[in-house]
């Protein structure tokens, strides 16, 4: 009896001895969705988070891609995803429609990516992605509609990019599509033509007082083209043929109250709609601009400008 007594003990005392040096089971990690791979391919912050979601075909083909250096092709597009989220206003999303967002509140422009399928079959993901665009809380059109297709496998228990698949559409039976791109381009167009009209301002001012120095008997001209000759003879900076003729980038330029050490220099669109100010200077350097888009206004009441150029050298 006492036997069985003892080794009864024993087993009693064995249990919690042995339990506690048993190591503890640690739950596996989940498994990484193609999803999730394709984030951190992108948008990971760990060493080689892009190349381990590369197969191995094209690892060796983008380490075979120098860009100078020792830096890798690999490199240069990690460095662009730590570029998007140097401003942060990014996030990103591990389920649900949108996978991506990056806001920038200064000036209330918002880009988004957006799911627009994830089909998952087997040990094959395709990913379709759509861009969007919004300002002031408004979708913005764009000139196509691209989407973007990531093809993901599995490889060694790791989900990797087997293929991109690129698509764009361009609806130009739509009227309203059209007439939005329309009024996109021609405001862009405005905005460059107004930057060019400031800075050829900015030349012909600048020309203005070179010519005088270079030709203190005769004082400033009001003769686009002699500064243009001049200019052409090393005596003043570059001015093109266009500007020298008086039209350029959708602007009629002219010189007026040309005496001495004095002039006049102004610039308003060539038609309606051109762009969005009028410019003018004198032999003071200070550039100003008038709303109305209109040449007399800027010489009588013009507003200093205070944004891309706004000055030229004077003596």
């Amino acid at each position: 009896m006492s036997g069985i007594v003892f080794a009864l003990l024993m087993f009693l005392i064995s249990v919690p001895l042995s339990a506690q040096t048993a190591q503890p089971i640690q739950p596996a990690a989940p498994p990484q969705s193609p999803r999730q791979a394709l984030l951190e391919m992108f948008m990971g912050t760990s060493p080689n988070h892009l190349e381990k979601h590369l197969p191995q075909a094209a690892k060796k083909a983008f380490h075979q891609l120098q860009l100078g250096g020792d830096t890798l092709i690999l490199s240069e597009i990690s460095g662009l995803s730590a570029h998007a989220k140097a401003g942060g206003g990014l996030e990103v999303m591990e389920t649900g429609p949108i996978l991506l967002t990056v806001e920038e509140p200064g000036s209330r422009e918002k880009f988004e990516v957006v799911v627009e399928r994830d089909d998952l079959v087997g040990d094959e993901d395709e990913i379709d992605l759509s861009f969007h665009m919004y300002k002031n809380g408004q979708q913005q059109t764009l000139p196509v509609l691209p989407r973007l297709s990531f093809v993901m496998k599995t490889e060694s228990d790791v989900w990797r990019l087997k293929e991109i698949v690129f698509s764009a559409r361009v609806p130009l039976s739509d009227p309203d599509f059209l007439k939005d791109v329309v009024k996109d381009f021609k405001e862009k167009q405005r905005s460059r033509n107004d930057a060019q009209a400031s800075w050829s301002i900015r030349v012909i001012g600048h020309a203005e007082h070179q010519y005088r120095s270079s030709h203190p008997d005769r004082g400033v001209t009001c003769s686009l083209s002699q500064l243009a000759a001049a200019s052409k003879e090393g005596q003043g900076i570059p001015i093109d043929d266009e500007l020298a003729a008086g039209r350029k980038s959708g602007y009629v330029f002219a010189l007026t109250e040309c005496d001495g050490a004095h002039f006049k220099v102004a610039a308003e669109p060539a038609v309606a709609g051109g762009g969005q100010r009028a410019f003018c200077a004198d032999e003071s350097g200070v550039i100003k601009f008038a709303k109305d888009g209109k040449a007399t206004t800027c010489l009588t009441s013009g507003e200093p400008l205070s944004d891309g150029v706004t000055s030229f050298p004077v003596d």
